[in-house]
């Protein structure tokens, strides 16, 4: 995933700041006082990806800039060649909102195709079938939030296991493996009866 622009309205200290362009940016340093805002930028690709905040305990309406009641993130990225882009928005209150848009650019009409499905966890499943990855494996592999160096290494066994077999792709094997042994059930009963027509 390569990231193209980030847009921040009302996220944590960000009110309302200029587009963030990362077109022709290979390497970034993020640099300045604590507090000053760095972190965020990270947390704000993060949720709207995947909608939790960085450290996984924070309420949606945590993030909101202090005295805003609504606030927006949009994210676009480059994968394989295509460009695509989610929305995340969210509104306080009692009875608070939320929304999950996720579009895909068309290149023949230069405009955004809806990639949505009807609610926010199918859509959200189909970021995570995209990305390949989803918040936890992301999170234990490729983000290291401050004062959470020993994320993975405080997991237990199993759940060290999980992180690593999400990362390697070995669910695909499972189901290479799953075939392999139906293949090899339904040969052997083709040698059976093939032995019996002998016999």
């Amino acid at each position: 995933m390569i990231p193209i622009t980030l847009e921040l309205t009302n996220f944590l200290p960000y009110k309302n700041p200029a587009l963030l362009d990362f077109r022709g940016i290979h390497v970034a340093c993020l640099a300045g006082d604590n507090g000053a805002g760095k972190s965020a930028l990270l947390e704000a690709i993060v949720w709207a990806l995947w909608g939790r905040a960085r450290d996984g305990k924070r309420s949606d309406d945590e993030l909101i800039h202090l005295g805003e009641s609504e606030m927006r993130v949009a994210f676009t990225f480059e994968l394989s060649g295509q460009r695509y882009q989610v929305i995340r928005q969210r509104k306080s209150g009692k009875r608070g909102q939320s929304l999950l848009e996720f579009q895909v650019y068309v290149e023949d009409t230069e405009s955004w195709r809806r990639l949505s499905e009807a609610g926010i966890r199918q859509t959200q499943l189909k970021i995570d079938e995209l990305l390949c990855i989803d918040y936890d494996t992301f999170m234990n592999s490729a983000f290291i939030a401050q004062g959470r160096a020993d994320e993975f290494t405080v997991k237990s066994a199993g759940e060290r296991k999980a992180v690593l077999a999400s990362i390697l792709g070995l669910e695909q094997w499972e189901l290479f493996e799953h075939s392999a042994r139906d293949r090899a059930v339904a040969l052997t009963e083709d040698v059976r009866v093939l032995e019996r027509e002998i016999a």
